[in-house]
């Protein structure tokens, strides 16, 4: 088996001389295995190895799991890096079921260790019964050809754990190799490993398969109906990443700032749009729990008007005019607020939770006429939509900044109306999630300057303006 994985190795590129690979250990048959795999590959590749346990807390033999672990790793002069965790807990604490609390505590540890050591890449222990229960369960729960492709020797993990998104490549080294060959491989080593007595309930989905199904169709129609899943994944891969390679270039051709063009990507056929979704879910969050209703769910919100938004598993998506805008759910929501800074019309430099603000007096001799009436610029080519020219006598001695509230209203530049600034806004398209975070600058309760876009006509320059203050802001 050692050697039909280093073979594996090779073909696939999974490892590197030089690289330092991060070994997920449970304990159980499937990691002890690959760890001793990579323990008698690792001179001969030239690679660091180390391993990584994580006790949920779940089992009652799961202490007795993290010393077998660690006396494993030192007869094998592995480090080895071990974390508990009330996984129970946290489940309840956070709304989440017992084994996605379990998959994303492991996984916000794994990430963490690998970056502690500087890892190049996560090894994990799925086999070929891994990657044929995983086509058989897409199947039932209805996937499309990605879901039938199986599991890959090497791919992208991605997580977003509330404090920036973090991608790690993960390799599969005994994908090749049958749960048997894995027994019979300890066995001939009498190498003894732990076993999770949860694998043989019957309660899990993916355990009634691997318990009941599975046998049962071998037993009673097919013998080779493992093999059989195995063949159509990897028919169906090279299918499927053909549509993905369209899909990349599709969704980069759709890509705006801080989202995507839902016209192009309406405009697609279904298989490339779908998996575009998922690439922009992917980019954006994770793609842990999504299914293919929740892809459904997004081609529908493409055709809704602006505002609309649907909630994906760990995302949140949203039209805002012609964009779709993909968020981590985990992302801090932002609301109206009440916190202002108050700074004087003299001249300085003034920082505030907003931003930064450099205020300078002129005298207006100093302002050259570009043929507007408000002069508001000191030449038409030097525009700035960050830096204001407001008469200093109809401003007050201090300037306020906070954010949006309800019932602020704006009177732009040679309008010949106030507004309601939520009717400045949608006429500017601006992102409806990003009002509140822009800056408002008022005088005597009146919004004078909002920076990025421009200033209030109450304020502008004319011919009889005799001193200007100048505003510039940079966040």
């Amino acid at each position: 088996m050692i050697e039909r994985i280093r073979r594996e190795i090779i073909e696939k590129g999974l490892i590197a001389p030089g690289e330092k690979v991060l070994a997920a250990l449970s304990g159980g048959a499937d990691s002890t295995a690959l760890l001793l795999v990579l323990c008698a590959l690792r001179e001969k590749f030239g690679f660091k190895l180390f391993a990584a346990h994580f006790n949920h807390g779940i089992r009652a033999a799961a202490d007795e799991d993290e010393a077998f672990c660690r006396e494993l790793c030192r007869m094998n002069g592995v480090l080895v890096f071990c974390e508990k965790q009330d996984v129970p807990q946290y489940a309840k604490e956070n709304g989440l079921s017992l084994e996605t609390a379990a998959r994303l505590l492991r996984y916000e540890f794994l990430f963490r260790v690998k970056n502690s050591v500087g890892a190049d890449m996560l090894a994990t222990a799925h086999h070929a019964n891994d990657s044929a229960e995983s086509v058989l369960m897409h199947i039932i729960r209805g996937s499309g050809l990605s879901g039938l492709a199986g599991i890959r020797e090497k791919a992208e993990l991605s997580f977003d754990f509330g404090n920036g998104r973090e991608s790690c490549l993960l390799i599969r080294p005994l994908l090749g190799c049958k749960k048997a060959d894995i027994i019979a491989f300890l066995n001939e080593k009498a190498q003894p490993y732990r076993t999770d007595e949860t694998n043989f309930s019957a309660d899990a989905a993916r355990n009634y398969l691997r318990l009941n199904i599975i046998p049962g169709i071998e037993e009673n129609l097919n013998g080779a109906f493992t093999d059989n899943l195995l063949r159509l994944s990897q028919i169906v891969r090279e299918d499927d990443e053909y549509l993905l390679t369209l899909a990349k270039d599709a969704l980069e051709d759709a890509r705006l700032e801080g989202g995507f063009d839902r016209e192009k990507l309406s405009a697609l056929p279904a298989p490339v749009l779908k998996r575009c979704l998922r690439l922009a879910l992917d980019n954006s969050s994770t793609l842990v729990d999504v299914e293919a209703v929740h892809i459904e769910r997004l081609i529908a919100l493409l055709k809704m008007q602006s505002g609309a938004e649907v909630d994906i598993p760990h995302s949140r998506a949203r039209i805002s005019f012609s964009k779709l805008i993909i968020e981590s759910a985990a992302g801090e929501e932002l609301g109206l607020s009440d916190e202002e800074a108050v700074f004087p019309c003299e001249e300085g430099e003034y920082l505030t939770p907003f931003g930064r603000f450099i205020v300078s007096i002129l005298p207006f001799s100093a302002m050259e006429k570009n043929g507007n009436v408000e002069y508001n610029y000191l030449k038409p080519e030097e525009a700035d939509a960050f830096v204001a020219f407001m008469d200093a006598k109809k401003l007050e001695g201090s300037f306020t900044v906070r954010t949006r509230r309800p019932g602020d209203r704006f009177h732009p530049v040679n309008s010949a109306w106030r507004m309601k600034l939520k009717d400045f806004f949608i006429s500017r398209r601006v992102d409806e999630k990003k009002r509140d975070r822009i800056p408002l600058v008022l005088s005597r309760g009146e919004i004078v300057f909002i920076p990025g876009f421009l200033v209030s006509d109450e304020v502008k320059l004319t011919a009889e303006t005799e001193k200007v203050i100048k505003i510039q802001f940079s966040e």
